[in-house]
């Protein structure tokens, strides 16, 4: 066969080799895209995750049980503020994805007589007001509730510039849908009188706070103990925040009636002080150390008791907690006293690593703390849950009472949730999970990780090894290399 010839056959090769790349990757196009109208699906990746959809919200569009219509007017009016047509791009991609994860939320644009269901918006709103949302709920029996909601009320930014700082448009129209629709509020009391950690203080508990009674429906009031017999029938919740000073006996007496009737308790400890409220966690089967937990691997440097913990045991409330780090700083143990009765369930939820130990001394950075003989190590118990029987129930809800003691106040305080966007991630989930759980509601789902690659550990000599190769090797590797490059250059 000539050179010609063949030359001719292998670019008809070529050709046909070509076409059927061609094909194939014109047949996975057509496939991704059908994939992708069949399973549509969006990840936020800016930093400030300002087009996400949080847990929350897609948890009460997955529930909603009935068609809440949104008619929007993005005419900005006679404002003259440069944010607003940002806040407003935001906010359509926003409404956008809440029609798309339920069916029951309907997003029309009012434009002219051309909108979508303008006669039924006409029947409830006589004026079309600029920049504004008009939100109507459909419920049972023919009933409907409706709100107007300001557009410029759901962002905070540089009216000269236009930079929206804060979009504040998904907790104002979640809780928006969850009043209009009559979702029942959940109420949590918090007890006072003790020098707690209170939700008052905006300083420590605003954004916990904030975000409980946007996101999820909570409506959180002040419960002097001393001036109560009985906690309300209504609590679905008691929570003791970092008490600091004693608890009379009839204050504990009303706290263990309310547990006996069914009652969900939260309490969270402040590490080395006692009030009298340990004794009465002991006899629900948990035991508060009056220590503080150090752990010279898994720590946030430069404090030994800002813990790193990645051990949570096998629990409801920490489903999916797998492969993930949440921070727990300054911790005493809570642990847990077994039990042979099959009215109890008592699980430890988290532990510190196996380098960790309990502290009894002081722990300032000055102090450098070891372990000493008389100091336990290794997994100290951090938080506990337990689950017993009522002697009194209030009704079939409340057959079985719920107690949650964690070792720290510090991750529901604002030193760890600095803002709203922390509640995307483990920090702000896993603290939402545990009011959930213990107000039986469904829980969120935390995203596991992956790890393939272990955390590189090294003994003082290889690091003092390494430090050798890095100031002296490296730099002597370069002076050779350069040497032979000139010697190579003279001849």
């Amino acid at each position: 066969m000539s050179d010609a010839a063949w030359g001719g056959g292998r670019r008809r090769l070529a050709w046909v080799h070509l076409g059927v790349q061609v094909a194939v990757l014109l047949g996975l196009l057509v496939m991704l895209n059908l994939l992708s109208a069949k399973f549509p699906a969006r990840v936020d990746l800016t930093s400030r995750r300002t087009y996400a959809i949080s847990a929350m919200a897609e948890d009460l569009l997955r529930g909603l049980k009935n068609d809440v219509e949104i008619w929007v007017n993005f005419n900005p009016g006679v404002s003259e503020d440069r944010a607003l047509p940002n806040a407003m791009t935001v906010l359509e991609e926003m409404l956008q994805e809440f029609s798309r994860r339920s069916d029951h939320a309907k997003v029309y644009y009012l434009n002219d007589t051309s909108t979508k269901r303008l006669d039924e918006f006409q029947k409830h709103w006589s004026a079309v007001t600029p920049a504004t949302l008009f939100v109507l709920a459909h419920l049972d029996g023919n009933r409907k509730n409706k709100k107007t909601i300001d557009i410029q009320e759901m962002y905070q930014g540089n009216g000269t510039t236009g930079e929206v700082a804060v979009f504040k448009g998904e907790p104002i129209l979640v809780q928006t849908i969850r009043d209009l629709c009559g979702n029942v509020k959940r109420i949590v009391y918090e007890s006072e009188g003790h020098r707690e950690t209170v939700t008052a203080d905006v300083r420590k508990m605003s954004t916990l706070s904030n975000f409980l009674r946007l996101n999820e429906g909570i409506e959180i009031r002040r419960l002097p103990l001393n001036e109560y017999k009985t906690i309300p029938v209504d609590a679905d919740l008691l929570m003791i925040m970092a008490p600091e000073q004693p608890f009379l006996q009839n204050e504990l007496d009303t706290i263990k009636e309310y547990i006996e009737r069914g009652g969900s308790l939260l309490v969270t400890m402040r590490p080395k002080v006692r009030t009298g409220l340990e004794t009465l966690l002991e006899e629900y089967s948990v035991k508060v150390g009056e220590n503080i937990v150090l752990d010279s691997q898994q720590y946030v440097p430069p404090s030994k008791a800002d813990l790193v913990v990645t051990n949570f045991n096998v629990h409801p409330v920490n489903r999916q907690m797998a492969n993930v780090q949440f921070r727990l700083p300054q911790c005493c143990t809570i642990d847990p006293i077994q039990r042979k009765d099959n009215n109890w369930t008592i699980t430890p939820l988290a532990a510190a690593g196996p380098g960790s130990w309990e502290e009894k001394g002081d722990t300032g950075l000055k102090d450098s703390p070891k372990k000493d003989s008389d100091e336990r190590e290794g997994n100290m118990k951090l938080i506990v849950a337990v689950e017993k029987t009522a002697k009194f129930p209030m009704d079939e809800k409340h057959k079985m009472a719920k107690i949650i003691v964690w070792g720290s106040s510090l991750p529901f305080t604002n030193d760890m949730l600095k803002s709203p966007v922390v509640f995307q991630g483990v920090q702000g989930q896993y603290v939402v999970n545990h009011f959930r759980w213990l107000m039986e509601r469904e829980l969120l789902e935390i995203p596991a990780k992956d790890m393939h690659v272990k955390p590189l550990t090294m003994s003082a000599t290889a690091l003092d090894r390494m430090g050798w190769v890095i100031n002296w090797g490296f730099p002597a590797f370069g002076v050779a290399l350069g040497l032979l490059a000139w010697f190579l250059r003279r001849k």
